[in-house]
């Protein structure tokens, strides 16, 4: 079963935690992850499409900016070439800081999620300790809060394969 974990980063940061959740997604039995940068999108559209197609599920990573995603990350939904309808999603983001911002990210893309039809994802507290509510979130140069990442990636892989396998 294949789930995506499509991103953008401008320093590195959200890629780290991309690769982070990726680790947390394959420690569930059969899931295969994928990464997939928007900045390369347009030179591996072919494969990347290709990849999303067959994804159950895909994850969205942004940098925080000005209390909303990137431009770039909004650009990619707006103009996204795959039906996401259906599968499940997700989101996460980092900041330079804690206050607001990562937390509003979020919200803007799993809005633009629902409205592409795709089924929202969050463990919230249901799943106990460390609580993910709407998707996890990195801050400062450090990325503290970076520990949630992996316990998301599994618990959204635990999901997906529980609703598609």
């Amino acid at each position: 079963m294949k789930i995506s974990i499509v991103y953008h980063s401008c320093t590195g940061r959200t890629a780290a935690m991309a690769e982070i959740i990726k680790m947390g997604m394959e420690q569930v039995e059969g899931v295969e992850a994928v990464l997939i940068p928007v900045d390369s999108f347009a030179e591996n559209e072919e494969a990347y499409t290709k990849e999303l197609n067959e994804s159950v599920g895909v994850v969205f990573g942004t940098p925080d900016y000005y209390a909303s995603e990137s431009w770039q990350m909004k650009k990619w939904l707006d103009t996204c070439p795959v039906s996401l309808g259906g599968k499940l999603g997700g989101a996460f983001a980092t900041s330079n800081v804690p206050q607001g911002g990562p937390v509003t990210a979020i919200e803007s893309i799993l809005k633009q999620l629902i409205v592409k039809g795709m089924l929202v994802y969050s463990g919230g507290t249901s799943l106990g300790k460390p609580f993910v509510h709407l998707g996890p979130i990195a801050t400062g140069t450090e990325l503290s809060g970076s520990d949630l990442f992996p316990v998301y990636g599994k618990r959204f892989a635990s999901k997906a394969m529980e609703l598609f396998h």
